[in-house]
């Protein structure tokens, strides 16, 4: 039986920790923190995906994303974290929408997860992924990190998943020198993953450097 907003904030609510919180605060640099568990977080979000189907769920990601907490946004990009999404053109834009509108990378790193899938879905998408990644702004910069990296972990791809994954390694030079320690660290986590299938990529990207 599909959830609806109020009720599942109200559980989000029951799940608040007060220390986790301050914590989470001081991480983030956000003061709207519930102090949800990320445990909690995963197992509430893959019974709301199972019980509420789309367009439902684009509704239900859309109402908590304005509810004025954190968890309430990680929770609404956690609902449109999906392989596989029919006509994934309305869930695209608003996660787009959202990661123009997001102040902190919790909510960035988490709209990138569920962005990265329907990138995979329609690499046609990396031409406004790239544009993230010439941006000015460091979300958007790691924004493109995010939403690339699943492109990182390929063991076999494709020639139009070959031709992605270029791209992005044309940007990880300047990303790993970035000034921005927060996109320092998502471009450091982006090589180790490539590192695991491409090994001599990586050492390329390394030596040049160097």
């Amino acid at each position: 039986m599909a959830i609806e907003a109020t009720e599942a904030m109200t559980i989000l609510r029951a799940k608040a920790d007060a220390k986790r919180a301050e914590q989470l605060q001081v991480r983030t640099g956000q003061d709207d923190c519930l102090g949800v568990a990320p445990g909690d977080l995963e197992t509430l979000a893959r019974a709301w995906r199972q019980d509420t189907p789309f367009p439902d769920r684009l509704t239900l990601a859309q109402a908590l994303w304005h509810m004025g907490t954190l968890e309430g946004r990680i929770m609404a990009a956690k609902l449109l974290t999906q392989a596989r999404i029919k006509d994934d053109a309305a869930v695209w834009a608003q996660i787009t929408q959202w990661l123009d509108s997001a102040t902190g990378w919790a909510e960035v790193d988490a709209l990138a997860s569920a962005g990265s899938r329907r990138l995979m879905a329609d690499l046609s998408r990396m031409e406004e992924v790239e544009a993230r990644a010439m941006s000015e702004g460091p979300l958007a910069r790691r924004a493109a990190l995010g939403l690339t990296e699943s492109l990182a972990k390929l063991p076999h791809p494709s020639p139009e998943e070959a031709a992605a994954l270029d791209r992005a390694c044309d940007w990880l030079p300047a990303f790993l020198e970035d000034g921005d320690k927060d996109v320092h660290r998502a471009a450091q986590s982006w090589l180790r993953a490539l590192s695991k299938h491409h090994f001599k990529r990586t050492k390329m990207i390394r030596t040049a450097r160097n």
